[in-house]
């Protein structure tokens, strides 16, 4: 990773690539921010800093300054060359499955800045704030080989957006992956999201939110629900799209049914292992918790340095990944055997570029 990521400095400055990546790593893994692993990398090498100052450390200030005047697309491609070159050893060493399961969901990063900021979403209040940036990520979600695929930044969250973003996500999936089936939660639950799925023609299953029509179907004493459906818009712009709808019981709750809609062949007797098989798009939030153990700590209101963080995040995530597997001889476990935090320590004294 750190020899395809340049910032655009200059020979002559004070500080180099190198410094920048390794405040880079350090922040990354201390999930702290640039100001304070900045000084912590120049105390380690025994350099002049005023700790008690409350002005910014020149190291950090240098790199977020460095950051801020990045294209986002050129951010883009840097990272996209990461991906590729992960992708190159996965398949050498044939790590991926010949068609996987991969989920869609979205990674709300709580911003506590003007809601008039770039880039920035009103969503649901959690956290002191109803304000976050967010990122639309496709995971595979098969046991122990939950990469990340592709990110895409979100600029609203309307059903528009949603419908864009599942195009441009799975498109770019396939250009690494066969795709057998796409898990997507309540909030992609929109006509116009669905029928962007059949028209891309990939089987999906989406968590649904259950109207009067669909609870109309489930008798009393039913334990499963099987039945053909068309789920409508009649507000412009209006749509349709013919689906299956199926529900199962609730596993801990007795009294509730877990609803979904889907195109693929759906009978009675499989609805429950369809919902099994659903119930692995989990893995995509134990692959938020870990993306979070590698994303910085910020308050710039910069897109630019947002998205690169993220970005990072997202490729120590996978690499980390990826070490679990090489030093399970090939094979990825399901349960990994370095932890974030002994996988810091890979990688924190290492050589970079």
């Amino acid at each position: 990773m750190y020899p395809a990521l340049e910032f655009d400095s200059k020979p002559c400055g004070t500080y180099t690539r190198e410094d920048f990546l390794e405040v880079l790593s350090r922040i990354a893994f201390d999930q702290e921010f640039a100001n304070t692993d900045g000084k912590t990398v120049q105390l380690d090498r025994s350099e002049p800093v005023d700790v008690t100052s409350t002005a910014r450390n020149p190291l950090a200030k240098s790199l977020l300054y460095h950051l801020r005047h990045l294209d986002a697309d050129a951010i883009d491609a840097q990272f996209d060359g990461v991906r590729d070159l992960l992708f190159q050893t996965l398949r050498s060493l044939r790590l991926l499955p010949r068609r996987v399961d991969v989920a869609i969901d979205l990674h709300q990063w709580r911003f506590y800045g003007s809601a008039d900021t770039d880039h920035v979403l009103i969503t649901y209040p959690d956290l002191g704030t109803n304000r976050a940036y967010c990122f639309a990520t496709l995971c595979i979600v098969a046991p122990g080989v939950r990469f990340t695929l592709a990110v895409l930044p979100m600029d609203a969250n309307g059903f528009r957006a949603k419908q864009g973003a599942v195009r441009s996500l799975i498109l770019e999936a396939r250009r690494y992956v066969s795709i057998r089936h796409v898990y997507l939660d309540r909030g992609f639950y929109q006509v116009h999201v669905v029928k962007e799925l059949d028209r891309l023609d990939v089987d999906f299953i989406v968590r649904a939110r259950p109207s009067t029509g669909m609870k109309a179907r489930l008798s009393a004493g039913a334990e499963t629900v099987v039945d053909a459906y068309q789920m409508q818009r009649k507000r412009p712009p209006t749509a349709s799209v013919d689906v299956t709808v199926f529900a199962v019981p609730h596993r801990t709750n007795e009294d509730e049914h877990v609803w979904f809609v889907t195109n693929l062949d759906v009978e009675r007797e499989t609805a429950r292992a369809y919902a099994a098989a659903f119930r692995r798009r989990w893995g995509i939030e134990t692959s938020y918790r870990q993306i979070g153990d590698f994303l910085p700590r910020t308050s710039s209101p910069t897109f630019s340095v947002r998205l690169f963080y993220f970005l990072f995040a997202v490729a120590l995530y996978n690499l980390w990944v990826l070490a679990n597997a090489l030093v399970s001889g090939g094979s990825i476990p399901r349960k990994p055997q370095i932890s974030t935090r002994i996988f810091r320590t890979l990688v924190i004294p290492q050589g970079y570029g």
